[in-house]
C-alpha cells in the first residue's frame, strides 16, 4: 500500500473519447498541472473517437509504420512523450496516472511502475483475472508494443494483456496504457512496416501466441463501464485511497487545447523521431 504525505484523496477522470491529439495532450496537460502542484495525484480513464496508433518518443515513424496504409484505413497516428513501441488504440479503455514522489511513491521508473501496477492488478482481479507483472526481459527490437511483453506491462497466463509506459521529469511522473477488450491484429500489422509479406505473418502469428484481451481471457463481451469501475474500486483498494470524481480543470483544457494544436497534431513533433 502506498503511503501518501498528504491526504488520501486522488481526482478520478473519465475524459470520455477523444481523437489521438487531444489524448496525448490532455495526459501531459495534467502533468504539468500536478508539477506545479495544482492537483493532486490524477487517475483519467479514456476512449477514442477512432481508431488510431501511438508511437514512443524515440520510434522512427518512417522506418516503422506505413503512413499511406494508416491514410487509407482512417487511422490516426500520434507520437507519444512517453517510450515504447507502436500501441494500437481501438477496442480499449486506456488510462493516466499522473502522481509524484511527494505523495509517497517511488522516486524511479522501476519502482513506480511496480506501485501504479498494483492498481491495475486489483482491477483485473476485480474483472476475474489474475494478472502479474512481466519480468523484465530489456527493450524489444519489434515495431508492436504487444509483440513481447516487458517489464512494466501485465501478463494473464503468460501472455500480455496491458501495456504501459512512462514519462518522468524530476520526481513527478506520468504512466499511460492500453487495456485492450478486444484486438483486430490484422489491421494492427497491416499498418506497420515489415521487409516481406512472410516477415509480416510471423510476426504476427507470434503476437497472436504472446497477446491477448479482456474479452478472450474471460470468455464474454466486456463493457467500458465495468472495466471503467474495475479500476475505479481496483485503485482505491490497492493505494488505501479515496476517490472524488471530478472533470479537468480549465488550466488542464486550455492548455491541452494549445498542446494539441501546436505539438502532437503537428508534422514536425510527429516526425521527430
Amino acid at each position: 500500500m502506498i503511503q501518501t504525505a498528504w491526504q488520501r484523496e486522488w481526482r478520478f477522470i473519465d475524459s470520455g473519447s477523444n481523437d489521438a491529439f487531444t489524448n496525448m495532450a490532455l495526459d501531459e496537460a495534467i502533468l504539468q498541472a500536478h508539477e506545479k502542484g495544482m492537483t493532486p495525484p490524477t487517475l483519467r480513464v479514456y476512449g477514442w473517437t477512432s481508431a488510431a496508433l501511438s508511437v514512443g518518443y524515440f520510434q522512427s515513424i518512417a522506418k516503422d509504420i506505413d503512413e499511406e496504409k494508416c491514410l487509407e484505413n482512417r487511422i490516426q497516428v500520434v507520437r507519444r512523450i512517453t517510450g515504447g513501441r507502436s500501441v494500437f488504440h481501438q477496442d480499449e479503455l486506456t488510462y493516466s496516472v499522473v502522481a509524484s514522489g511527494s505523495y509517497g511513491f517511488p522516486q524511479h521508473l522501476i519502482g513506480a511502475y511496480k506501485a501504479v501496477n498494483q492498481g491495475l492488478i486489483a482491477a483485473y482481479r476485480i474483472l476475474g483475472l489474475d494478472v502479474e507483472l512481466a519480468p523484465h526481459r530489456g527493450n524489444s527490437s519489434a515495431s508492436a508494443c504487444f509483440n513481447a511483453a516487458s517489464f512494466g506491462d501485465l501478463t494473464c497466463q503468460g501472455r500480455k494483456i496491458a501495456g504501459s509506459a512512462q514519462f518522468r521529469r524530476g520526481d513527478v511522473f506520468l504512466q499511460h496504457g492500453s487495456l485492450p477488450i478486444s484486438l483486430d491484429a490484422r489491421l494492427f500489422f497491416s499498418l506497420l512496416r515489415f521487409p516481406s509479406s512472410s516477415s509480416r505473418e510471423r510476426a504476427q502469428a507470434m503476437f497472436d501466441h504472446r497477446a491477448t484481451c479482456l474479452n478472450d481471457m474471460l470468455g464474454r463481451s466486456v463493457s467500458r463501464l465495468e472495466q471503467k469501475e474495475a479500476l475505479f474500486q481496483g485503485f482505491q483498494e490497492a493505494f488505501g485511497i479515496r476517490f472524488y470524481v471530478d472533470t479537468l480543470s480549465s488550466y488542464e483544457v486550455n492548455l491541452g487545447r494549445a498542446l494539441a494544436a501546436e505539438k502532437y497534431n503537428n508534422s514536425a513533433w510527429l516526425s521527430a523521431g
